[in-house]
């Protein structure tokens, strides 16, 4: 079996990445992953946290889960329709049918171009009495020429109110449509603006605020480096005359 911490490395894999890890892990300390680790079963364990399966045409339905994964189509088409963007959701009854829960899941994996990024989000809707909680997470990853940083976001949604309904009778579809598509509605003004307006933000502010704190305001000359190309090729070759000049003075 895999020893702790590289049982840990291996399932804090970023999307998409689980196999080059593993070679790294392998390649690098080999006695860390012992002759009958499962890696498979590690693999599907990894897979299970960075995935979502499609809607299970075995799920429990009814007019509020129909109208709801149709809402939830629509919806995970719209937002996450760029290119090379892998997304899935799945709407299903718990608790009795008390509950629904909402899982969406998208990723983006492009290590051409040494970035990743996935999103999970999972709600849990109470359509009686009209309430509706969730949470989101984002990873993000990137790597070049020797850098290797990620984020890792999470975000819960607290409990609030949404519309209520009690009724799943086939003969209230439009009823129910209107009803998902109000919880959807809820859905998006969440992520729009305490996910990814918050994170919008917080790039704005982290030059002046988070990165400052990383780096010295000036150097230990006391003087701003001038980034000036020209500026320094003029200064080498003064600096190169000036020795030429010295070493005439010397013979």
């Amino acid at each position: 079996m895999a020893t702790p911490p590289a049982r840990s490395i291996l399932l804090a894999s970023p999307p998409g990445q689980f196999d080059l890890i593993l070679e790294d892990i392998q390649s690098i300390a080999p006695k860390s992953l012992s002759e009958d680790v499962d890696v498979s079963a590690l693999r599907a364990e990894w897979a299970a946290t960075t995935a979502c399966a499609a809607d299970d045409t075995t799920d429990e339905s009814n007019g509020c889960i129909d109208a709801l994964r149709k809402a939830m189509d629509d919806y995970v088409n719209l937002k996450f329709s760029s290119p090379g963007v892998r997304a899935a959701h799945r709407v299903k009854q718990e608790d009795g049918g008390e509950t629904i829960t909402i899982t969406t899941y998208a990723e983006r994996i492009d290590l051409a171009n040494h970035s990743v990024g996935a999103w999970n989000a999972c709600y849990a809707v109470n359509p009686s009495l009209g309430h509706i909680s969730g949470s989101v997470s984002i990873t993000a990853h990137t790597f070049e020429n020797g850098g290797n940083v990620q984020l890792h976001s999470n975000k819960s949604l607290d409990e609030t109110n949404a519309e209520c309904i009690t009724s799943t009778s086939n003969d209230n579809a439009d009823k129910e449509l209107i009803w998902a598509k109000s919880i959807v509605k809820k859905v998006q003004a969440w992520e729009d603006k305490e996910v990814m307006d918050k994170l919008a933000d917080m790039y704005e502010r982290m030059n002046n605020e988070y990165l400052k704190s990383l780096r010295r305001v000036m150097p230990i000359t006391r003087t701003k480096m001038d980034w000036n190309v020209m500026a320094h090729r003029v200064r080498i070759t003064l600096g190169e005359g000036h020795d030429k000049d010295k070493l005439k003075h010397q013979h």
